[in-house]
């Protein structure tokens, strides 16, 4: 004890500066681990085996929406998505649900699924369900707008 109070500021500085860098050092960051999942956020205009087109609006956060396009281009249905990449996988869970009833966007939220969907990244742009199908990430949509309730139902074309 005689020693630690017999120590100064200018000759303890030094070592705890360098043992504070070289825990920064050692401790990953989070914009790291936050890097692989920003580079999927964005609009994305998707192909589904058996669907007809898709548009999966992915943020950074892990939130989202997933829409679907029947004949026309004309909005059929879609849902909240919570998101989630882990390394090579990709977890999905499901929320609210979208429709469009006369022409103009209903919303509905029942809470979250308990079921998570799963998917292994197969490529650059293609994700696998487990079990399912095979989602196919064609383009980003840069002027895609989220389909608020009481809107008119949006048409694919033209985004």
């Amino acid at each position: 004890m005689k020693f630690l109070r017999r120590l100064s500021l200018s000759q303890t500085l030094p070592s705890l500066c360098a043992i504070a860098s070289l825990m920064l050092l050692l401790s990953p960051s989070p914009a790291a681990a936050e890097s692989p999942q920003r580079q999927w956020a964005g609009n994305w205009l998707v192909v589904g085996e058996g669907d007809e087109q898709l548009v999966w609006q992915l943020r950074a956060d892990g939130t989202g929406f997933a829409y679907g396009f029947g004949e026309g281009g004309r909005l059929s249905h879609g849902f909240a998505i919570n998101w989630k990449l882990q390394g090579d996988r990709v977890r999905v869970r499901t929320g609210a649900s979208v429709r469009c009833t006369g022409g103009v966007v209903a919303v509905a939220f029942t809470g979250w699924s308990p079921v998570t969907l799963n998917f292994a990244i197969v490529d650059g742009r293609h994700w696998l369900q487990d079990g399912g199908g095979l989602l196919s990430f064609q383009r980003r949509l840069s002027r895609w707008q989220t389909p608020r309730a009481g809107s008119e139902c949006p048409k694919l074309a033209g985004s």
